[in-house]
C-alpha cells in the first residue's frame, strides 16, 4: 500500500505551494476577534493504522461547543516527519465536510508555515478550503526563535511560542491571517490548566475517548 505514495513528489508540491503562500504573507489580515465567533479544533488519535478523524467547534460567544464529529478512515501512508497532512488531511477534510456550522477559523494541533517547506498540516488545510488557519503544536519543528519569542523561518516572522504556565505552545501562521491574529485567538482560547486552546481541548479529549471505547 505505501508503494502508492511517492514521496519526491510530496515534497516538490509541498516546496511550490509554500512558496506560493510565503509570498502572500504581507497580506493576509488582521481579524476583528469580535467577528471570530466560531473555531474548529482538529486533532487525531490512530488504531494502528485507522486515522480517527475529530472536529470540534467552540462558540466564544456561548461559551460552549456547538458541534462536534468523528470519523474513521483508513490512512494511505506512513508517519513521515514533515508530511504529515498526506497522512492526516483527507480525514479532516471529511470530519470538516460533516459539521453542520461553518467555522470562522481552524485550528489545527500541528504547524503551519513554521515548517521546513512553509507548507505544514495547518497550512494545508487552510490553502485547500481556503478558511483562515492557525498551527497549535507542542513541539518545535523549524524556525529560530528570536529574543522576543516570535519563530523566525524563512527570513520572516512566522509564528511565537507561548508561555502558558510552565508549558510552552509554538503557535504559527497557517493560512489567510495574520501572526498577530493567530496570536490573539489562540490567547483568547486559553483556559485554567488546559495544555491547549479549547477546540483543540476537547478535540484530544474527544479522539482519546473515542478510541478507548472503540477499539
Amino acid at each position: 500500500m505505501w508503494k502508492l505514495f511517492n514521496y519526491e513528489k510530496a515534497v516538490h508540491a509541498q516546496k511550490i505551494l509554500g512558496e506560493k503562500v510565503l509570498r502572500q504573507v504581507a497580506e493576509f489580515p488582521r481579524l476583528d476577534l469580535s467577528k471570530v465567533r466560531l473555531t474548529a479544533g482538529f486533532d487525531s488519535s490512530f488504531i494502528n493504522n485507522v486515522q480517527i478523524a475529530v472536529a470540534v467547534v467552540y462558540d466564544s460567544a456561548a461559551d460552549s461547543v456547538v458541534d462536534e464529529k468523528v470519523t474513521r478512515r483508513e490512512a494511505l501512508i506512513p508517519y513521515i516527519p514533515g508530511l504529515l497532512a498526506f497522512r492526516e488531511l483527507p480525514g479532516y477534510l471529511k470530519t470538516l465536510s460533516h459539521l453542520n456550522v461553518k467555522p470562522d477559523v481552524l485550528l489545527v494541533d500541528g504547524h503551519g508555515l513554521t515548517h521546513p517547506r512553509a507548507f505544514g498540516i495547518a497550512t494545508h488545510l487552510g490553502f485547500v478550503t481556503k478558511t483562515p488557519s492557525i498551527g497549535v503544536a507542542k513541539k518545535p519543528l523549524h524556525g529560530v526563535v528570536d529574543e522576543e519569542g516570535y519563530i523566525i523561518a524563512h527570513g520572516q516572522r512566522l509564528g511565537k511560542v507561548l508561555h502558558y504556565g510552565k508549558r510552552r505552545l509554538y503557535v504559527s501562521i497557517g493560512y489567510g491571517l495574520s501572526l498577530e491574529s493567530a496570536v490573539e485567538i489562540v490567547e483568547k482560547l486559553l483556559r485554567g490548566d488546559n495544555r491547549l486552546p479549547i477546540p483543540l481541548h476537547y478535540a484530544d479529549k474527544l479522539s482519546r475517548k473515542y478510541k478507548k471505547e472503540n477499539p
